[in-house]
This record gives structure tokens, C-alpha cells and sequence, in this order.
């Protein structure tokens, strides 16, 4: 299982937008003050980190990618680009192994969209090297 970190899965997102995006500037650490609508903010909110089974863990990383319209009509635009990542983050490439997005929402608040969509995978901690001692046994039987 490789080796999968938040920052990996951050790097996939941003990496599948401007893969499906060319020409959209796309924002991951902070917006400028002075940016050019339209463009992409992508906002890590939640990482979740529970144990499963032996040595297995469930990660999930909770995103919400903003996006700023630049036309006059906020809500049709925004709609709009809400279809299109609903495709574009529904897998993405993340070193070389693809990860579905899921629990994908949208909505428009103060002519922002903000587009939600969760990533979820395995990780495993490393094998305990634990070696077994000797044991001498011995037995007796007693007549009685």
C-alpha cells in the first residue's frame, strides 16, 4: 500500500484541477488580495484518522474547493462549474493510484460556490519486528 499523505492528497486535488482546468489560476495556500475571477481556492477543512483493523487505518480528508465566478450571473456560472467538478474530482491520480471522491455537495454562498468532496483510503503502520523467546517446557507424571 503506498504511502499516502494529506499533503499528496491536497498536491492530487489541486493537480486534477488544473489538469481539467489549464487556464484557471488555482490557489491551494492562500488567495491573493487582489486576485482575477474566475478561479479556484482549494480549502483542506477536516482529516480524520480512525483505527480499523490490526494494523489498518481509515483516513479521510474533508475538502472544500471554492470558486469564484467572474460573470454577472454568480449563481448560473457557479452552477455550471459545480457540473463540471463533480467529474473532474470524481477520481483523481494521487502518485501513480487513483482515488475516488465521494460525498460530492455543492452550494453558493455570497457568489462563492463551495464544493465539498471527501477522499477516503487505507494507510497501514509498519509490522512490529517482535521475536519469540525460548521456552523450556518440561512435564512430569505423578503416580497417585
Amino acid at each position: 500500500m503506498p504511502e499516502v499523505t494529506v499533503n499528496s492528497i491536497r498536491d492530487g486535488v489541486i493537480l486534477a484541477l488544473s489538469n481539467f482546468f489549464p487556464t484557471m489560476d488555482i490557489f491551494g495556500e492562500y488567495i491573493e488580495q487582489d486576485f482575477n475571477a474566475p478561479c479556484f481556492y482549494v480549502k483542506l477543512l477536516t482529516t480524520s484518522h480512525d483505527h480499523e483493523l490490526d494494523r489498518r487505518y481509515k483516513r479521510s480528508n474533508s475538502f472544500d474547493v471554492h470558486f469564484f465566478p467572474a460573470g454577472a450571473d454568480y449563481n448560473r456560472e457557479a452552477h455550471s462549474m459545480a457540473e463540471n467538478l463533480y467529474v473532474a474530482l470524481a477520481k483523481v491520480n494521487i502518485d501513480g493510484a487513483i482515488y475516488k471522491g465521494t460525498k460530492m455537495n455543492h452550494e453558493i454562498v455570497d457568489n462563492v460556490l463551495h464544493f465539498f468532496v471527501d477522499f477516503n483510503f487505507l494507510v497501514s503502520t509498519p509490522k512490529n519486528e517482535i521475536k519469540m523467546q525460548t521456552l523450556k517446557q518440561e512435564g512430569n507424571v505423578k503416580n497417585g
